[in-house]
């Protein structure tokens, strides 16, 4: 079932086409402006105090809106999702796969954690030589990419590898199986024997296109492009790569062995004595050169003319953190973490490259350069580094083009008012929906009483009210209408982005506030003591239910029950219940202890009923009933009935106080004005 968040949201962008926004009533267009604000493509720059009445529709990103002084924003109607533009730019805008296969002619399918996705025309992917070499590090991709059809399990080896057969692109489960696609979009099963579990990479032959995948239960080879798999050997592989003509597999339970075959089909093979079972990476340099090896130990190989002829061992015993393979030499990071990175024409002789310092779990070679991605001593995020010879690297530094934010209030105070119920702020990639700096601060309150509902959705490590990736937030207090908050990957629903430190603080003062589910941060209060959400349930979707008697003045404007007739109020933790009227019903719900009570209790009657005699033509009217909360709930409701009711004309006047006259009695007095006309009054129990 989908939140009530994204519910909301859904419901504000369905069916709706896609038409300009307006500030002010003046469509956003090139050179237009009004007073106090500027369109400079893509920004609406808001430089006075508004208010500034914003309506329209705008999914593409033309327009976001920026404080640039402190000010007041109406939202109204107003669905605006900002620019997908935003990219990592910590990779020089580069995407981190798992694996990654082109066609050649333009189209690409990478494997993510998210599943494996598709994309045409040019794209920018970094994925390992060794697959193990990307764990640890940071995995994003920009909106180039599109998902596949395919079911997903939430797991990040689920697809191990990808790989182009020249006619088809073909993938590995992790958890047993291949797949084929023509297009990278539409995938279905291949046919295969035996039990093909725990793939873990795909090779394909130069030679005649002949593919081979490694699992722990064996390899299995391809000659009809992926469509059919055949069992060549049991031997455990962990890994397989074509280079220099030969099939090259490692790894094993029993004892460490290589084995090689220039077809797929028949393989030989031969270990080494000294290390620790489990090889599991093997990267080649070309030339014969490659390099296997697991957590105890590395072992460079060398292979001419078809045999392997000659190996080494890799002064190195210390666990592996990542290596790579290209122009000529090996890359590598190992433990013990912060020594930086080294380099070895053959495998078996390293030095250290002048990248000192440092600890880097992912290394890729792509497109002629070698990436590594890592962090510092104190284990804060070092940038990405880029190398051609693995010698000499440069950092890219940190520089993080997170997007647009659809509201970006910076550091300035802004009052955020909703109006109407078809509201909806999505930021970009990596984006708030709006975005509130250290410093600055965001109120949102309701027009009025009417409905006002807003969705606001983060982008990835994105807070929907608050902090960029990596970014503080600044202030939010909500006073009134109604929000359905969302945030990005790890990021809270209000507050810092992913990996940021702080909020400046929420408060909540009224309103119905629903949390996507990463939850609020700093913890909510009431700017006096902490408050808790008390979901109020049972209600007609889309009523702005009557609420009253809600502790300290608590606003509700502009609520209204969400598409599952739920209303979310935060309430201080309270000795007793808080009791009110919602929807013609006395509700009493608690936000203390261990648990939020929400309870309906029967309907309020008046007990009694009694009248004063007219003096100077004004009747008393005195209504009994067994609480002051039900007696102030009651009094609006009852003067209007005692106007309507009263055949002399004039309007009864609600009462100036609750009196207790006993216990659990109390009393309202009312005074009808007196009337030119005769006539007579009835009083009924509501």
């Amino acid at each position: 079932m989908k939140s009530p968040a994204a519910i909301l949201l859904s419901a504000a962008l369905a069916g709706i086409a896609s038409a300009a926004v307006t500030v002010d009533g003046v469509a956003v267009a090139a050179g237009a402006s009004g007073e106090g604000w500027t369109y400079e493509e893509p920004v609406v720059r808001l430089t006075g105090p508004g208010p500034f009445a914003v309506s329209g529709t705008d999914y593409a990103g033309g327009a976001v809106l920026r404080a640039e002084a402190d000010c007041t924003v109406v939202v109204s109607n107003l669905q605006l999702s900002a620019a997908t533009t935003g990219r990592r730019a910590r990779g020089d805008g580069f995407d981190y796969a798992r694996a990654v296969a082109e066609d050649g002619a333009g189209r690409s399918v990478a494997v993510f954690p998210e599943g494996i996705f598709h994309a045409v025309g040019p794209t920018a992917v970094l994925a390992p030589n060794d697959p193990a070499a990307s764990h640890g590090s940071v995995h994003t991709w920009g909106d180039v990419w599109e998902p596949s059809n395919i079911a997903w399990t939430p797991n990040d080896t689920n697809v191990a590898a990808v790989a182009w057969t020249g006619e088809r692109f073909v993938a590995a489960r992790f958890r047993g199986g291949f797949m084929v696609s023509e297009d990278g979009a539409e995938w279905r099963s291949a046919e295969w024997n035996g039990t093909p579990n725990n793939l873990r990479a795909i090779a394909r032959s130069t030679t005649d296109g002949t593919l081979v995948a490694a699992s722990t239960k064996g390899l299995w080879a391809s000659r009809d492009g992926g469509l059919r798999w055949v069992q060549a050997t049991n031997l455990y592989a962990n890994a397989v790569v074509w280079s220099d003509g030969l099939f090259v597999a490692c790894g094993t339970d029993e004892a460490q062995l290589v084995y090689w075959s220039p077809d797929g089909e028949h393989w030989r093979a031969r270990s080494f004595a000294g290390l620790a079972r489990g090889l599991d990476f093997l990267v080649a340099a070309g030339g014969g050169r490659l390099l296997a090896g697991g957590p105890k130990g590395w072992r460079a190989l060398n292979l001419e003319n078809g045999e392997l002829v000659s190996e080494g061992t890799a002064p190195v015993t210390a666990t592996k953190l990542a290596t790579a393979a290209g122009n000529g030499v090996f890359v590598a990071s190992w433990l013990p973490e912060g020594t930086g990175l080294r380099v070895s024409t053959n495998g078996v002789d390293w030095t250290r490259a002048d990248k000192l310092d440092g600890t880097f779990p992912s290394i890729v070679f792509r497109d002629g350069r070698f990436y590594a991605d890592g962090y510092d001593s104190n284990g804060a995020y070092a940038g990405l580094w880029t190398s051609e010879d693995g010698r000499a690297w440069t950092s890219s530094e940190d520089v993080f083009e997170a997007g647009s934010p659809a509201l970006d209030c910076g550091t300035h105070a802004v009052k955020l008012v909703i109006a109407g119920a078809g509201n909806s702020l999505a930021g970009g990639p990596y984006a708030p929906a709006v975005r509130v700096a250290p410093g600055g601060s965001v109120d949102v309150a309701a027009r009025s009483e009417a409905p006002a509902m807003l969705s606001a959705e983060g982008g990835r490590w994105a807070a929907a009210i608050g902090g960029c990736i990596d970014e503080n937030a600044g202030a939010f207090v909500q006073r009134g209408a109604t929000l359905a908050v969302t945030g990005g990957v790890h990021a809270p629903d209000i507050g810092p982005g992913a990996y940021g430190a702080t909020g400046s603080g929420t408060t909540i003062l009224g309103g119905s506030l629903y949390p996507g589910g990463n939850g609020l941060f700093p913890a909510p209060s009431n700017g006096v003591e902490a408050v808790r959400c008390v979901v109020v349930d049972g209600l007609e979707p889309g009523a702005a239910p009557q609420l009253a008697n809600l502790p300290g003045g608590y606003g509700t404007d502009g609520i209204v029950a969400d598409p599952l007739g739920n209303v979310y109020l935060w309430l201080p933790a309270a000795a007793e219940p808080f009791r009110f009227i919602a929807d013609g019903s006395l509700r009493r719900v608690a936000a203390g202890g261990a648990a939020v009570l929400v309870e309906t209790l029967p309907d309020p009657k008046v007990e009694t009923a009694s009248f004063a005699a007219p003096t100077n033509g004004v009747i008393e009217v005195k209504l009994r009933v067994s609480s002051p909360v039900e007696a102030e709930a009651l009094a609006p409701a009852y003067a209007a009935d005692l106007s309507a009711l009263s055949s002399g004309g004039g309007t009864a006047l609600a009462p100036s106080n609750v009196e207790q006259v006993g216990e659990g009695e109390f009393e309202l007095t009312f005074r009808l004005p007196p009337s030119a006309e005769s006539g007579f009054l009835v009083i009924r129990a509501r």
